[in-house]
């Protein structure tokens, strides 16, 4: 029997799981041996429709976009349900058209529909992210597609909140939780609280290891540094038109 995705986490040393969101950026994963690969619908969004906003990507143009990376799976793929693309029954056929493009885990946030890519995003209550978790859950058809809650607005109902918020879907069967917008102060809390879910947490290059993390979510390291890539490039491209048009 194939051991679940965050069995396969537990088990290893804090790893990353990188994010991708274009076709290029999947492949040159696909090649590597990181455990499993986040399609994050914020940089999906930026491919598709050269926007930064993710609440702006439809659950079609996702689960299309998914289906076609599905075909360069060499790991686990987790897919982005965002905040379930509208109400709970909404979140049940958008958990079940993801699974159903590919996905081995599923993440769920706790904003408000629709999703927006910020730094403080409006959260919603309790009741309805555990309404929204039930929902994706029954709309699940594998069982061993696996659910992860994305809890988002620790610089809204702080460290007690967070944790109230994985004894819940504790409670109702969720398989992970990743926590984003953290202060390292706030993430050390959560961690000494000895949360009832394995932990996993946003990761950049400048975050500062922590030991009582399962592994690390990735928030786009690659395209950031391939977006100052074509900065350079196009830099170049214009010195280059520039000397060109003087001679």
């Amino acid at each position: 029997m194939t051991a679940s995705l965050i069995h396969t986490l537990t088990s290893m040393d804090q790893p990353i799981i990188p994010a991708a969101g274009d076709g290029q950026t999947m492949t040159l994963l696909s090649q590597s041996s990181f455990p499993a690969i986040f399609l994050d619908g914020t940089l999906t969004t930026q491919t598709l429709l050269a926007e930064n906003n993710q609440g702006l990507l439809t659950l079609s143009e996702y689960a299309k976009f998914c289906r076609d990376m599905q075909l360069k799976k060499t790991s686990p793929l987790i897919y982005d349900l965002q905040s379930g693309f509208g109400s709970p029954l909404n979140t049940y056929y958008a958990a079940q058209e993801l699974e159903r493009s590919g996905a081995d885990t599923i993440i769920l946030n706790d904003q408000t529909y629709p999703s927006h890519s910020l730094n403080r995003p409006t959260t919603t209550t309790p009741a309805d992210l555990l309404g929204k978790a039930k929902a994706a859950q029954d709309g699940l058809e594998n069982d061993a597609t696996e659910l992860w809650i994305k809890l988002e607005g620790i610089w809204d109902y702080g460290t007690k909140g967070i944790l109230q918020r994985i004894h819940y879907l504790a409670n109702i069967g969720a398989d992970a939780i990743i926590i984003d917008h953290y202060t390292d102060d706030q993430l050390n809390t959560i961690i000494a609280a000895t949360p009832e879910l394995p932990t996993i947490a946003t990761w950049t290059p400048n975050t500062p290891h922590n030991s009582g993390i399962t592994a690390w979510l990735d928030t786009g390291c690659l395209a950031r540094q391939a977006q100052q890539a074509r900065q350079q490039a196009l830099t170049e491209l214009k010195k280059g038109a520039i000397a060109y048009a003087e001679k």
